[in-house]
């Protein structure tokens, strides 16, 4: 066979999933969300961005730093999911690989997908840039968190099941396994292993850095330390290919350990089941299917309502007068976001549904579902204002709370075509009120 058969997947699948504004919107959310949450943070991560001098500097290199760890913790854990529990293994591990073409795709793939997030954290460090050392010592430690966030994930995660089985780490091992066996243990603590790693070469190129910006020239070369970092586990990874047969063994008695404690309904629980026997009996059916419509059907959009509460805690987290507005700027425009969750969950429903299965309740328990999910956001956003201000924030919590409420009352009932312009003008009131 000529090429990379798994680039050559990889491809294929982008090209299909590549239409639709909505493909386009999951792809860039991390630097949207970065670009609403940057008015935010300059009253708390970016305080400094009005000093001069010394103090700036310091103070860029420790914004930086901070961005950079989060950024490669969020890229090795990406490279874990793609690497050990990704959705290719069921076919992986049933046909004959070619390992190195295998890997080379997958570190690829991971820096692909990783580049949008990575892009997100130069957004948030723009106002940390003063000068041309900051900036391009900033961009290096940026792109140091995303290749050794990305080689040392793949890596580490390839060489776990090796590493378990040779005699040499058995004593280092025998510390940390508990009850599981070695190479279960080396699995399951190779996030770890992966994040230290990186983590000490990211805060090493940070000391460098703020030494050069002092003025020690030699400072600047711990900024290639990062970059070593994911040459070794790139070079790891080549040399592990082989150990893809032995990954789903070890999975495998992992999972049936898990299953033998689990409880039998476990695996039908989704997100914010523990609302449902609180209700009234006639509603927790109903409300019990919109809730697992939604987990399961479109998981990634609630996935991002936590980026959308982070967004909301940034935006409380300040001492500006202002912050209350930005707050339920911020939080009403995810809560219009969400009830425009609960409109197309409706308008998924086949047509057949509400014939079979009549119930008066339906729109009701889509409102309530759509507002539950609002308020990780609600709340994460008043509890920071709460702190940092320390006065009570009840009037920016109603107005958040009120946007919210409407919104998923109009997401329940109104068709997504209609729904759009109600609830920005919905938002707009809140916010300007």
């Amino acid at each position: 066979m000529v090429g990379n058969p798994y680039l050559l997947a990889d491809a294929r699948g982008r090209r299909a999933d590549s239409g639709g504004a909505a493909h386009v919107l999951g792809r860039f959310a991390p630097v949207i969300a970065a670009c609403l949450a940057l008015p935010f943070l300059r009253d708390n991560l970016l305080s400094f961005a009005a000093l001069s001098g010394v103090a700036r500097s310091s103070g860029a290199v420790g914004a930086m730093v901070r961005v950079a760890l989060l950024l490669a913790a969020v890229l090795a854990l990406r490279a874990y999911d793609l690497v050990v529990r990704g959705p290719d293994r069921g076919v992986v591990d049933l046909h004959p690989m070619r390992a190195t073409a295998y890997v080379r795709a997958r570190l690829l793939r991971a820096l692909r997908e990783g580049a949008p997030t990575a892009l997100a954290a130069g957004v948030v460090l723009l106002p940390v840039w003063p000068d041309l050392p900051t900036l391009l010592g900033g961009v290096a430690l940026l792109l140091g968190a995303w290749a050794s966030g990305v080689g040392m994930g793949v890596g580490v995660n390839l060489a776990a099941p090796t590493l378990g089985a040779d005699p040499r780490f058995a004593d280092a091992l025998d510390v940390v396994r508990g009850q599981n066996p070695r190479a279960q243990a080396a699995l399951v603590w190779a996030p770890a292993v992966t994040l230290a790693a990186v983590g000490l070469a990211l805060v090493a190129a940070a000391g460098g850095l703020d030494s050069g910006l002092r003025g020690n020239s030699f400072g600047y070369f711990a900024l290639s330390l990062p970059f070593v970092v994911a040459v070794f586990g790139a070079r790891l990874a080549f040399v592990s290919g082989d150990t893809l047969a032995r990954i789903p063994a070890v999975l495998g008695e992992v999972d049936a350990a898990y299953a033998a404690v689990e409880d039998a309904e476990e695996g039908r629980r989704v997100y914010l089941e523990w609302i449902v026997p609180r209700l009234p009996a006639t509603l927790r059916p109903e409300v019990l299917r919109v809730l697992r419509h939604g987990w399961r059907a479109e998981r990634t959009w609630l996935s991002a309502s936590f980026l959308a509460a982070a967004v909301a805690a940034a935006a409380g987290w300040s001492s500006s007068p202002e912050a209350a507005s930005r707050l339920v700027g911020a939080g009403g425009l995810a809560a219009v976001g969400i009830g425009l969750l609960g409109a197309r969950l409706r308008a998924g429903d086949p047509a057949w549904l509400s014939r079979l299965f009549p119930t008066s309740n339906a729109r009701f328990a889509s409102l309530i579902v759509t507002f539950a999910w609002v308020q990780p956001v609600s709340l994460a956003g008043v509890a920071t204002l709460l702190v940092r201000q320390g006065t009570p924030a009840g009037g920016a919590c109603l107005r958040l709370e009120a946007v919210a409420f409407a919104a998923a009352a109009l997401g329940a009932t109104l068709p997504v075509s209609g729904y759009v312009p109600a609830a920005l003008i919905v938002w707009a009131v809140g916010v300007w009120a």
